[in-house]
């Protein structure tokens, strides 16, 4: 990625971390999409976390690390995709991607209201020591957050996904 980019990148998802979540993020916001800030993961008792750091893949996808390298290494990591493809089965192939790429094993169902479908591990492993998941899809927008695991990470999952959900 040129420095250039790398840069906006990097100073869009801080501007943004630091604004009020009062207007929805847009489809092809790149390091916009890093929505969640170091407060929301203290919020729901998710320590160690910093402002995120961007890597825009494309307008529609920002990995947002907020702890280490990746959930699959031991950090907080948040995946967006937005817009995750041009229709319904785009954005569920979106989904089935972001799933099989960060699991070896298989997320349950989950409910979590607002959404078309959802998914989670208490205990997934890619790589690195266990993590917990949650995957997301609602309409074309697709995300997978990762965090340490913990006795209340299904809880502290769902709390951070309900944030994601209303800053979209």
């Amino acid at each position: 990625m040129p420095a250039k980019s790398l840069i906006f990148s990097v100073l869009a998802c801080l501007a943004f971390a630091s604004a009020a979540h009062s207007a929805p993020v847009a489809p092809n916001s790149g390091g916009a999409m890093c929505v969640l800030s170091p407060a929301d993961f203290q919020s729901v008792g998710v320590a160690g976390s910093a402002a995120p750091k961007a890597n825009v893949t494309e307008p529609s996808g920002a990995y947002c690390v907020y702890s280490g390298k990746s959930s699959a290494t031991g950090g907080i990591e948040l995946d967006v995709f937005y817009p995750a493809g041009a229709n319904t089965k785009e954005s569920k192939a979106t989904l089935d991607t972001a799933i099989g790429e960060s699991s070896t094993n298989t997320l349950k169902p989950i409910a979590v209201s607002g959404t078309d479908e959802a998914q989670w591990s208490p205990n997934t492993v890619s790589g690195g020591p266990p993590f917990a998941e949650i995957a997301v899809r609602r309409g074309n927008l697709v995300f997978v957050l990762g965090i340490p695991t913990g006795k209340d990470a299904q809880l502290q999952l769902l709390k951070l996904a309900d944030m994601i959900l209303k800053r979209f």
